[in-house]
């Protein structure tokens, strides 16, 4: 079973080993790695330039944002399978054979998804580990995007990302794959490591609302009550860091954290 991996980098070469190191560890014979560069002026290139198998896929153009950069992906995948891997996670052993035997028993299944762990990149950072979930979409994005994976022929029914969305555009994806109906299955097993940060805060809440919105799976009292509770969130956050920094931010996002289960 080809698998064909895309990772959309910009300026990564600080993180893009990692990952490149999680996909060769797989030791899987039959794989497309195709790394989907917007540009970058660091030295992400010459650490792709190592491994031959990624070099190979390397294309680096502009881009109209992550999205664009997955769309392009996808058209040059050629694998029967097709994850999205950031250029900043890292699988974690034996996830392509636990995934592939998946596919392989279940044929009419499109969508294998299973939990990823967010770790902050720090000496005793919180880590949480976040389940993939059908049953909490109202919330926001409870498919873990990095552990899911999914037959080509869905992204041909489906359809490209929406790219008027500059992070929500999964969210959407997801939706629009249970509205087609499309099988799938949830895993327990944590198939991924994603490190905490990266694109968020305001526009992730707009982008949600939208989402949400667009296909009516929430109420305007919630969005309201979703939306005020974000700002005092983000602004407590600042406030502490401002003042006490980043260890501290460090310890409430662990207390915070165990209680959590989907992101």
């Amino acid at each position: 079973m080809k698998v064909s991996v895309i990772i959309p980098s910009f300026n990564s070469a600080k993180t893009i080993e990692d990952t490149l190191e999680s996909i060769m560890d797989q030791n899987w014979t039959d794989i497309q790695i195709i790394i989907q560069d917007g540009g970058s002026t660091d030295d992400t290139k010459a650490i792709v330039t190592k491994y031959p198998t990624a070099i190979l896929g390397w294309q680096s153009e502009p881009d109209n944002g992550i999205y664009d950069a997955m769309n392009k992906g996808i058209k040059r995948a050629t694998g029967e399978i097709i994850a999205i891997l950031n250029s900043d996670d890292a699988w974690l052993p034996g996830t392509l054979d636990r995934v592939a035997s998946v596919f392989s028993r279940n044929p009419d299944v499109g969508i294998v998804s299973g939990s990823i762990e967010v770790w902050e990149d720090s000496p005793n950072g919180a880590k949480v580990v976040l389940k993939s979930s059908l049953l909490h979409l109202y919330k926001g994005l409870t498919v873990q995007h990095p552990a899911t994976f999914m037959r080509r022929n869905v992204y041909e029914r489906i359809g490209p990302f929406d790219t008027r969305y500059q992070i929500g555009a999964d969210y959407d994806f997801v939706l629009r794959c249970l509205m087609a109906n499309i099988p799938c299955i949830i895993l327990e097993d944590v198939l991924v490591r994603m490190r905490a940060g990266g694109k968020g805060s305001s526009i992730f809440t707009l982008d949600d609302w939208k989402v949400r919105r667009s296909y009516k799976i929430s109420s305007v009292f919630y969005e309201i009550i979703t939306s005020i509770n974000n700002f005092m969130r983000q602004l407590t956050r600042k406030i502490i860091k401002n003042t006490l920094g980043d260890k501290t931010v460090s310890i409430i996002r662990n207390y915070r954290w165990r209680k959590r289960t989907f992101r």
